[in-house]
């Protein structure tokens, strides 16, 4: 059986489906997924017109595997991969509005240290807090976090 005869055989895009199918399953991501789709739709049309247009059936296989591919990445995107923490991978962002003890004193125009968590981070502030006392993260710019007195 040549190539062009295996182009136009369903269960060869049927085979070929399930096989990526289940490479998808080792791989990460869903690019596989879609392709394998496309292979197992390309069965249908390969099954609905057999051997009369072997091209038909590749060109097909790219179209369908095209065609999932963006949509399912539009819907992945848009339905499934959002996140409710919008500051999961922004330290900073997490740290705004957090009550922190104050390390070494802060004066106006002059940086101290905050204790956050297990970490001192330098602090600056315009008005002034001295050791132990406890200030509300209000921003984060680089690696110093801004204070203000706690409510």
């Amino acid at each position: 059986m040549g190539f062009v005869e295996l182009l136009s055989a369903p269960w060869f895009w049927l085979a070929l489906g399930f096989m990526l199918l289940l490479l998808e399953l080792m791989a990460p991501g869903t690019i596989l997924l879609w392709f394998g789709v496309g292979a197992i739709l390309t069965a249908g049309v390969a099954w609905l017109t057999p051997g009369e247009f072997p091209m038909m059936n590749l060109l097909s296989f790219g179209v369908l595997s095209l065609v999932g591919l963006l949509l399912g990445r539009n819907l992945w995107k848009r339905y499934l991969s959002s996140s409710e923490d919008h500051d999961l991978n922004d330290r900073g962002a997490t740290m705004i509005g957090q009550v922190v003890e104050v390390h070494r004193p802060v004066r106006a125009g002059v940086s101290g240290s905050v204790r956050i968590g297990d970490t001192v981070w330098r602090a600056k502030s315009d008005e002034a807090f001295e050791v132990g006392t406890f200030a509300k993260i209000v921003d984060v710019e680089s690696t110093t976090v801004v204070l203000a007195k706690t409510e």
